[in-house]
């Protein structure tokens, strides 16, 4: 299954939807209004048409949110050493809808 941004330019790859999207309330995750899938590095494939992603670290520096630098569409984010474990969270709602209606939400409080 690809996922894109909606240019199509950031494209991403995966074998299989999750069997659940994370909504967090977390200071940056409620602005971005992402419904975040989990992967693990090996389970996905990053691409893009004509510009890389661009990203945004903060805080502890664990996380990187990437997004197409043309569209502007967050895509995605990834872990950075800093963090124990390696994950790549895919926002969701990039998905057709009738892939992501399918899928169950998981409220995080990230916000404590």
């Amino acid at each position: 299954m690809e996922i894109t941004c909606h240019c199509g330019n950031i494209k991403l790859s995966i074998e299989n939807p999750p069997a659940e999207v994370g909504k967090c309330n977390c200071s940056i995750c409620r602005r971005y209004a992402a419904l975040w899938g989990y992967f693990s590095p090996e389970e996905v494939e990053i691409g893009y048409e004509k510009e890389k992603s661009v990203f945004y670290i903060w805080g502890d520096r664990e996380l990187e949110f990437h997004r197409c630098n043309l569209c502007g569409c967050v895509t995605h984010y990834v872990t950075t050493p800093k963090c124990p474990g390696e994950i790549v969270a895919i926002n969701m709602n990039m998905a057709p809808w009738d892939v992501l209606a399918a899928i169950p939400v998981r409220e995080i409080d990230g916000a404590d």
